[in-house]
Formats: C-alpha cells, structure tokens, sequence
C-alpha cells in the first residue's frame, strides 16, 4: 500500500502515551491521523480500539450519552476516537474519566479541526492532554524513512514539489487522476468541512477564492486577499480564522524586527501547485512544513516560525527561533547563477539580529559562504 508509509512522528505519539493521560493527534483531512492511529499504532499498542464518529449513530451517542459512549470503550488502552471534535459533550465526559483516573495512555483523540470554541470545544482537558500536530508526509517520509546516506536528488526534489505530500495523493503516478484527487480534496473541504462551524456564516465560493489567491500571490495576507475577492475584510478574517482551524492554511505572522502582516500559506505544495502556485511558493510551503514538522516530531523545545520582511518589501522566506536559542534565516532563490548582492538581504537581517544563522537555499551544485550566509542547494532541506 504505497501511503502506508511510516511515519516520524510514532515515536514521539508513543512517548506521549506513556506519560499523558489524553493525547491528541490534529491535522488537515488526509494528512494520515487515521492510518497512524489504526495501523501504525495498533500494531505497537494491540490493546488500543477505534472508533470513529463519522458514524451518525456513534455521534449522535457520544454527544447524548457521553458516559455511555466512553463506557463502550473500557478496556481499551487507548480509546482511540476519531473526529472527536463532532461531539462537543464528550470533552467533559473525558475529563471526568481522566479526574478519577489519571493513568497515562487512556485516549487517542484525533481531530481534523483544532479543539476550540468555534466547535463549542471548551478547554476542559487544559493540562490533562498532549497535542501532535501532525502535517503531509515530509520528503524522508515519501522516501520511506530511508536511512541510506546519499543526498536527496534534484530530480527527487522536483518530484515532491510538484506531487507534494498528502498520503493518498502523494503516490498518484498519473498526472490526470492526482488532479482529480487534489480538486476532490478542495471540494470536500469547501463544500463540507468549512460547514461544521455552526455559528459562522461561511461561503463555498469565497473559500474556493480564498485557497487560489493564497497559492498565487507573493504576499497573502488579509488585505490583499480581501482586495482580490472583493470581500470585506471582517468576512475575510472569518473565512481565514476558520480555514487556519481546519488546518489548510498555515499563518506566518512577520518577524518583529521587519515589516508587514500575517501571511497565509496552503498547507501543502501539491495542492497550491494544482491552484497554479509558482515554483517559488511551493518551495515556501515544503520549506515551512519540513522545519515545523521537524520541530514538532522532534519532542524538544517549542520552535517559533515567522516571516522577514524588509522596509523594501523583500522577504526572508522563513526564520525559525528557540526559544533562548538560536534563530535560523532561510531564504528562497530560483536562480543557478548566485552572487554576492544577492546575499544582502539576509546580511541585513544578521545585522538587525545578531547571533543568528542564515542560508539562502537555491539550485546550486556546491555549497559556499560569504560574510555568514551560507548558499546550499535546495536538496539541504530534506537534509
């Protein structure tokens, strides 16, 4: 089964199990929470069971009857529950579970929103449960894990951004069908998904716009999403903030000792390619998912993950800082041919913040640095 792929984060979801009574596994539809809980997991933890609420009928009893419903569920180490965000009432059912017994590993929760208010989510498990984050499959994903130490190929790289790494999607080898799939995906999300805030007033037709602006233009933000819909923009924000909770865009908010506002990237580089994203704002969007994802599967400190720009508008494509750590600027470049004015920018942000890294990832055979910057291939980061 080519998605079945391992994945980094088992690891880091088993150590969880041991020490977290609730742990908590959200992403976009597809990203492969199901299959790392049914599959992956189930072979590791054989005394765990599944349950999805995509089932009416089991909704519908987790929402009236939540004690009932959890009662079903006894003995299961974890109780693994799918799409747990659908049935509101079970958040403090689980917490009154967990209050009389705090033993770790007693529920898998996944979700493909974010546990919030806009599900009439109440935090009720604050400090009782683990959240993984769990994004497309990384490229060492779609490569298998491989531990062989050969560098990724250019052909490989190009290979990933074009097909990106949603597991079911991923693996297409036909142009044609993997299209269908990605505008399948679009549509479910659009069509259905944005609908399950009941309190918001949401719009098919402006998330559709919202998801092709986003991948086309250089600098997505608020304003110039509003600009290109011609939505107001109280009903733009609507729009975002929903769309960030079901995780399709990811929110950089700028550097603070840059300009500009919040961007908003889709959050994977197959589907903003079958919106017509450019090379470049793929190579953003694998950037970014391959350093959160590295970050999040990694257990350690929390990583904060921002954007620079500069009062002459150019951009440093992504700056990662550890909290009392360091701080990492990337910066994209699509041309072979790369000389030392080219440098200036990130010069600039090593001057601003001193102590920093800085690499400028461009489609160069061989590595070299110059006054900090280091110019790597594109290749580096998968690396």
């Amino acid at each position: 089964m080519p998605h079945g792929r391992p994945r980094i984060a088992t690891d880091l979801l088993l150590k969880r199990l041991r020490f977290t009574p609730v742990v908590a596994i959200q992403g976009a539809r597809q990203t492969g929470k199901s299959f790392l809980a049914r599959e992956i997991l189930g072979k590791k933890v054989p005394n765990s069971a599944y349950v999805s609420l995509d089932d009416k009928s089991k909704q519908t009893l987790a929402q009236d009857s939540p004690r009932t419903f959890l009662a079903s569920l006894a003995g299961a180490k974890p109780a693994i529950i799918d799409e747990a965000q659908k049935s509101p009432a079970l958040f403090d059912a689980i917490k009154l579970a967990v209050d009389n017994d705090r033993r770790p590993g007693s529920f898998l929760l996944l979700g493909s929103t974010e546990f919030s208010l806009l599900q009439n989510i109440r935090e009720s498990l604050t400090g009782r449960m683990g959240k993984i984050r769990l994004y497309p499959l990384t490229f060492r994903e779609v490569q298998g894990l491989s531990t062989r130490k050969t560098e990724p190929t250019r052909a490989q790289c190009l290979k990933y951004l074009g097909s990106g790494g949603m597991p079911g999607i991923a693996f297409v080898r036909e142009e044609s069908v993997r299209a269908d799939f990605f505008q399948d995906w679009i549509d479910l999300t659009c069509q259905r998904d944005i609908h399950q805030f009941k309190r918001l007033k949401l719009d098919t037709e402006l998330a559709y716009a919202l998801l092709r602006h986003a991948a086309i233009l250089e600098e997505p933000t608020a304003a110039a999403l509003s600009r290109q819909t011609r939505a107001n923009p109280k009903k733009i924000g609507t729009h975002l903030k929903a769309l960030c909770e079901l995780f399709v865009f990811i929110r950089l908010d700028p550097h603070p000792s840059g300009t500009g506002k919040p961007i908003y990237l889709p959050l994977d580089a197959g589907i903003a390619g079958h919106l017509g994203a450019p090379l470049m704002k793929r190579l953003h969007i694998t950037l970014m998912n391959e350093r959160m994802a590295k970050n999040t599967y990694g257990g350690g400190k929390r990583h904060t993950f921002q954007y620079y720009r500069s009062t002459g508008k150019r951009v440093v494509h992504l700056v990662e800082a550890e909290l009392g750590g360091k701080t990492r600027a990337f910066q994209l470049f699509d041309r072979e041919a790369v000389k030392k004015p080219d440098l200036e920018l990130l010069k600039a942000f090593l001057k601003r913040n001193p102590g920093s890294e800085a690499r400028l990832l461009a489609p160069v055979h061989d590595p070299w640095k110059d006054d900090g910057v280091t110019v790597e291939p594109w290749e580096w980061m998968f690396v």
